[in-house]
């Protein structure tokens, strides 16, 4: 089992070790991107390459500036200056990935998720890593775990050439979510979602928007049973190897589950606050 995986461009840290993630899932949609908060446009020019279109916003611009000189050769991919808003004139139903890197957490958070769940066509994905305000001893004890690994991580990456500090701008406000404030708000607006702690003092989430079907749509059921296939020991969108071994993921009920007030299965989720534990 390897370490976490790095930038294809020789590029790591903390921010950056997800990003194979992120664009392995754009490369499923291959279609139109939206990377709210893009910073130098390391993530963007990596999406370019898998997606029809990507545009990158922050609302700062000397990171904005730095993203043009990083995408000046890059086809398919544009930068603004912009906050993410609903004035800053994007259509609903635009694209087919959001992605949020350290960004949410300076983000109002309701209006943010449901500004972005506005904007994804339907099938979409939206892919938040975000970092959250440890609010309990849990949250503590697994921060300050997370350290001794990123350190290990960076000297390692140092030592290689391929270490490169995640990019913040000046002004960016402290966190003041929690982890438990956002699984409260992901599991009120964005039913389904998944949302896992991760080892390197990030949190990880994924949310697909539902593919509305009209009413009067023909619907054909085929009878026969899907070959059942035995669970793979690492799940498709882990990029962390090291971390899925102890990822605390929460499942967050979907609009049926919810409309029968079923939270989890019998035996799930008893003495940990309804988080699932991965094996």
């Amino acid at each position: 089992m390897g370490v976490m995986p790095h930038d294809e461009r020789g590029v790591w840290n903390r921010d950056a070790a997800y990003h194979a993630w992120i664009v392995r899932i754009a490369a499923e949609h291959a279609g139109d991107v939206l990377d709210v908060g893009c910073g130098d446009g390391t993530l963007v020019a990596r999406l370019a390459e898998v997606s029809h279109a990507v545009v990158g916003i922050d609302r700062d611009p000397v990171a904005v500036g730095q993203a043009r000189k990083t995408l000046q050769f890059v086809p398919g991919a544009a930068v603004e200056v912009s906050e993410f808003s609903s004035e800053w004139g994007l259509e609903p139903s635009s694209y087919d990935v959001i992605t949020m890197v350290s960004t949410l957490q300076e983000l109002p958070l309701r209006p943010a998720l449901l500004r972005a769940r506005e904007l994804l066509k339907p099938g979409g994905s939206l892919l938040v890593v975000g970092t959250a305000r440890p609010a309990t001893p849990f949250d503590t004890a697994w921060a300050a775990a997370a350290e001794p690994l990123a350190e290990g991580l960076r000297l390692f990456y140092s030592w290689r050439g391929m270490y490169r500090p995640e990019f913040v701008t000046e002004d960016a406000p402290a966190t003041t979510q929690t982890f438990a404030e956002v699984h409260a708000a992901v599991a009120e607006l964005l039913p389904g979602a998944q949302l896992r702690r991760g080892l390197l003092g990030r949190y990880r989430l994924r949310w697909s928007k539902p593919v509305a079907v009209p009413a009067d749509a023909e619907v054909s059921y085929d009878t026969a049973q899907p070959e059942e296939a035995e669970a793979p020991v690492l799940a498709p969108d882990d990029v962390d190897e090291l971390s899925h071994m102890f990822d605390q993921t929460r499942e967050v009920p979907t609009l049926d589950e919810l409309a029968r007030g079923r939270r989890s299965e019998p035996g799930q989720g008893r003495g940990d606050g309804g988080v699932r534990r991965s094996a």
